[in-house]
């Protein structure tokens, strides 16, 4: 084995002690950009860094020395904002502007833009969550990626497509009008003959485009905040360095028009030729992107019209001009007809459309939720609402959490019950939720919002809309929903027994933990609500080998707040290694974890627990310790 590869098994099995979350974090806003993008992600940590600001994710892995990462990567909004679609939880589609990667769960086959393709690793679902080559899917967008060989972050570069929205829609059914734009942003054109809108259009309509039925044409305008003022090089650099797509530039210069002056570059791709128009008004950016299927460049000059047309502004009296803002008085609409939700929300949410069920998330990383689920014979609002607190004081230590307030309330004409909840992962940064519970019919309504503590009064639009102004069509879940178990309504305390035929051990696990988790994998992680227990096997090293590239690794590298001390232990009636490795006061979530490497039947095998301090219960604790002690060779 690799000096490499043992290097990067110990490093996962260090950082891993960082993630082990259930719940959705959220992570505090440095700063945001809209179409340009650089996000950095380092194996082990659970987080990364979009332009800076940083978002929990489940953390990346290494598989056959390949970095394997949560389709969350490609799908943030304020990151590629790519559409994925998941066909029988097996078929990963992700739509990102003029590309299309479609991946099998467990296969190493995909295609890519419609061109066959062999991965280093197959997708696979990891505690849950569906997992990716990073390097592959990167490289399928058009997308570049790097290494900082000081913080070991990888380093990926793109550009907004923006959240994804179902469906075409027709611009031309208003008869009469000759010009659209969008009142909001401030920018106008003529009607785009022919031309239909695509669904890969943002919430509050930053991007827009269009296309023909045939897809020889496509049309976007593209809108981000931007205040600095940009000379002429600064905007073709821009422009070049966040919106082309591995294309070859073959026409650059500054144009002036009715009093209008704006950058253009003319690119070739493979079989389009794309026109950029970069323009700065009104304290935006506006990039107007024209492609033709074309021989030559020549040939866009015959839309030169269209073009020419656009104007980064607004005429409310132009009877012609169809507004297709999607902004009103701050706030933007949005529906869910399959569960026939509609609520506002202030501009800067976003819907997230591959959500099973309706989910938005706001720009300081805010979440808002609703999921519907059948009860049983004889519950109970009240019952319902007791076995969650039940569960929050078995799973919650209270250095780490407050008081949940409870409320009861009227939502949607009917009685519900609200819990505030606040929690912290290192006792300075807090996060808080507002969780609502309500039953109708023979269905469990169930309402959270997530957000920052110390944004408390600027969620209160959100909070108002989500208990009085979201609207729930309680008549079509009646009729379209069956029996649908809650995944939240959880037994803590059943235990049941897991075998790995293929690697010769067994361990007993609480029931919740083993969501997902295929037991032949050479590692396999179980998760509970702040816990984790995780078992490898590595065929190519001895345990010694890897304390001794562990101790290096600990040596060298700068993490914050981590520890460990090591010892010899009988572990599963064997010689092993323990370490206890501590992680307090650093930027991530404090927690501890205990771990043992020993050599079986030619192998080495890793079993690790983890606990978060927020989380370290006596009952969390307790099950840990448990399954550790569990742990048996069966061969």
């Amino acid at each position: 084995m690799k000096m490499t590869r043992i290097r990067n098994v110990a490093k996962v099995f260090l950082m891993s002690v960082l993630s082990a979350a259930l719940f959705v974090v959220l992570a505090v806003p440095v700063s945001a950009a809209t179409s340009g993008i650089a996000i950095r992600i380092k194996v082990g940590s659970a987080q990364m860094k979009i332009n800076s600001e940083v978002v929990k994710i489940q953390s990346p892995y290494l598989t056959a020395g390949n970095v394997m990462v949560p389709l969350s990567v490609f799908t943030n909004p304020k990151g590629f904002g790519a559409k994925v679609q998941l066909t029988n939880n097996k078929i990963i589609k992700l739509t990102y502007r003029k590309h299309i990667a479609v991946m099998t769960v467990g296969q190493k086959t995909a295609t890519f833009d419609g061109k066959k393709a062999t991965l280093p690793a197959a997708p696979v679902q990891k505690s849950g969550v569906m997992t990716v080559p990073l390097a592959s899917v990167v490289k399928a967008f058009g997308a570049t990626i790097s290494k900082d060989a000081k913080t070991n972050e990888y380093i990926i570069a793109g550009i907004v497509a923006g959240t994804a929205s179902a469906g075409n829609s027709g611009i031309d059914s208003d008869s009469g009008k000759s010009m659209i734009g969008d009142s909001f942003h401030k920018w106008s054109m003529n009607y785009p003959t022919g031309l239909v809108q695509n669904g890969d259009a943002s919430s509050d309509g930053s991007w827009v485009s269009f296309g023909d039925v045939k897809g020889d044409y496509y049309l976007a305008i593209a809108i981000e905040e931007m205040d600095e003022p940009m000379d002429s090089d600064e905007i073709r650099d821009y422009l070049t360095e966040n919106y082309l797509d591995e294309e070859t530039v073959v026409d650059v210069r500054t144009i002036s028009k009715s009093g209008a002056k704006f950058e253009r570059i003319v690119a070739k791709g493979s079989a389009y030729y794309t026109e950029y128009r970069g323009f700065q008004a009104n304290g935006n950016f506006y990039v107007v992107m024209f492609s033709k299927k074309a021989k030559s460049a020549a040939e866009l000059s015959t839309h030169a019209g269209l073009l020419d047309s656009f104007k980064p502004e607004f005429n409310a009296n132009n009877k012609a001009l169809k507004d297709l803002a999607k902004v009103v008085d701050g706030m933007v609409a949005y529906s869910n007809p399959e569960y026939g939700v509609s609520l506002k929300l202030p501009v800067g949410w976003n819907k997230r459309s591959y959500m099973a069920y309706p989910y938005y998330v706001g720009p300081s990383s805010e979440r808002l939720s609703m999921e519907v689920s059948s009860f049983e014979p004889g519950d109970t609002l009240d019952q319902w609402v007791d076995r969650r607190l039940r569960l929050y004081a078995d799973v919650n230590n209270a250095d780490y959490h407050k008081q949940p307030v409870k409320t009861s309330i009227t939502w949607n004409g009917i009685p519900a019950t609200v819990l505030e909840l606040s929690h912290t992962d290192n006792k300075k940064d807090w996060t808080s939720e507002y969780e609502l519970y309500a039953f109708y019919g023979t269905h469990k309504y169930y309402v959270k919002l997530s957000y920052l503590e110390k944004n408390k009064e600027k969620i209160k639009p959100v909070y108002e809309q989500a208990v009085q102004g979201m609207k729930v069509d309680f008549a079509k879940i009646e009729k379209d929903f069956g029996s649908v178990p809650d995944a939240n309504d959880v037994d803590l305390r059943t235990v049941v027994t897991k075998t790995s035929k293929e690697y010769g051990y067994s361990i007993a696990i609480p029931k919740y933990w083993t969501r997902g988790v295929t037991m032949e994998d050479d590692m396999v992680g179980f998760e509970g609500i702040g816990v984790e227990v995780e078992v490898a096997v590595e065929e190519d090293a001895t345990a010694e080998e890897l304390i001794a590239t562990f101790e290096k690794i600990v040596a060298t590298d700068t993490l914050e707040g981590v520890s460990f001390t090591k010892s010899k232990a009988t572990f599963a009636g064997v010689d092993a290694y323990k370490l206890e490795i501590t992680q307090v006061g650093g930027s991530d979530v404090d927690s501890r974890m205990t771990m043992y490497l020993m050599d079986k039947n030619g192998k080495v095998y890793m079993v690790q627990g983890s606990i978060e301090d927020k989380h370290a219960t006596e009952l969390n604790k307790k099950q840990v310790e448990d399954a550790l002690a569990s742990f048996t060779f069966t061969q």
